[in-house]
Order: structure tokens, then sequence, then C-alpha cells
């Protein structure tokens, strides 16, 4: 019987930690448009919603970046970002106040 007890415990402390991560750590998408892009960043100007200024956003680019041009993925260097193209880009926000890009979205080029 005590072990039972010790074995609900455990389940539900590790249950309860789990849900603490998720809390912590959600999905923000910022729309705007390019201001510059190196494989490692890409910086967006972005209209804030409370303010309504223009404000500019960092973000970093890694190996698990996923990059759209259209609906289509593609490589960084087969993105051309251009500067002043309006871009999509979708973070994972955490304690840790990171700022990777989990997604960039780009409209076709036409």
């Amino acid at each position: 019987m005590r072990a039972a007890v010790r074995v609900m415990t455990m389940v539900g402390v590790f249950v309860l930690r789990l849900a603490g991560v998720s809390v912590l750590v959600h999905e923000v998408t910022y729309k705007g448009t390019v201001v510059s892009a190196t494989p490692t960043s890409v910086k967006v100007n972005v209209v804030n919603e409370k303010t309504k200024k223009v404000t500019l956003e960092a973000f970093e680019i890694d190996p698990h970046t996923k990059i759209l041009r259209g609906d289509v993925v593609v490589t960084f260097a087969n993105a051309r970002i251009q500067k002043d193209e309006q871009i999509a880009v979708t973070v994972n926000l955490d304690d840790g106040g990171e700022c990777y890009a989990e997604v960039i979205r780009l409209p076709v080029k036409k």
C-alpha cells in the first residue's frame, strides 16, 4: 500500500512539473517588414499592438528554424530575404528571454 502511495505521489509531482513548463513556454508570431537578414539572425520592424509604434525586433536563426517561401520550405540562401519585404516570425518565448525563430514565413516571390 505504501509503495502505491509513493508511486502516485511521484507521478503527481512529475505531472505538475510538466504542466508548469508548458505554461512558461508559448508561441508568439511577429509580423512586420525586414530590416536586415543574415544566416544567423533577422531584424524586423514590428508594429507594437499596445503602443501602435514601430519597434525593431531581432530574432536568432538556428539550424532548426523552418523557413517558408509561400508554402514551400527553403534554405536561408534560397529564401533570398530582402529588405522591406513582409515577414512573419514565430518564436517560442521562454523564461530565459531567448528569441529563437521557430518558423519564418515569407510571401511568394512574383
